[in-house]
């Protein structure tokens, strides 16, 4: 099969700085969802899968609705996640998080976009994620707000914890704004493990590999406690503690 893109921001500059690059030969899985008119809708996108996963994913949401997404990716091939989320109504709502676990090998893709185009709208996208060994990652997070979005609000943030040093991460936050009547902010943390607090941790008995865990687990819970799924939560922490043991530095 083919190689290929699945999800792109569509600027000549990102091109240059290779944040387009990252292509994936996965069967596409598709799924169309629709937040009728005042709905409330929580859907979660779990990957724990040994293959190269793909996914593209469009929600669209009406006038006083509102979607909390829940997304977690702890799997073992490349995954590529393509999710466009459009508040095309008044007074519409998205919530979306995610967190993700890239050791070994792995090549992960994200592209997330929230588009506004209601007024009144509200987006907020956090994202939380750990990189081991050689992972190459790469996130476009985009804040849209279209034209008639009036009194719009937006919220982005990305933070990454880098657990080895061979590993590779792009991270593009992006704001688009064609209405001035709109409040958006987004930012990135990118980082290494806070020596202080692995000191302290340490200092408690604990050793190297169960402070890096206790750490990464404590970033990831807010989301994850989120998933209605208690079993799929098991098997999602289970993964990641496993996983978490066996990453180099």
């Amino acid at each position: 099969m083919d190689e290929k893109i699945l999800g792109e921001i569509p600027l000549r500059s990102w091109r240059w700085l290779g944040v387009n690059d990252v292509k994936t030969s996965a069967q596409v899985e598709e799924q169309i969802i629709d937040v009728a008119d005042g709905e409330t809708k929580t859907l979660a996108d779990v990957n724990l899968a040994d293959e190269n996963v793909a996914r593209r994913i469009r929600i669209s949401v009406g006038e006083g609705a509102r979607v909390e997404f829940i997304s977690a990716d702890i799997g073992r091939g490349n995954y590529s996640a393509d999710v466009e989320i459009d508040l095309r109504g008044d007074d519409s709502a998205a919530d979306l998080q995610a967190v993700y676990f890239g050791d070994g090998n792995r090549r992960l893709d994200f592209n997330y976009v929230i588009r506004q185009r209601g007024k009144r709208t509200q987006a907020t996208m956090n994202v939380r994620g750990a990189l081991a060994d050689k992972c190459d990652k790469i996130f476009r997070g985009t804040l849209d707000f279209q034209r008639g979005a009036k009194g719009s609000t937006g919220r982005e943030l990305e933070e990454v914890l880098i657990l080895s040093s061979g590993t590779r991460n792009r991270s593009v936050p992006l704001m688009l704004a064609q209405d001035d009547d709109v409040d958006g902010h987004h930012a990135v943390s990118i980082g290494r493990l806070d020596e202080e607090k692995i000191f302290y941790l340490m200092s408690r008995g604990l050793d190297t590999a169960q402070t890096r865990r206790l750490i990464v687990e404590a970033a990831f819970n807010p989301v994850v406690d989120r998933i209605p799924d208690e079993n799929l939560r098991g098997a999602l922490i289970d993964s990641l503690q496993r996983r978490l043991s066996n990453a180099r530095d």
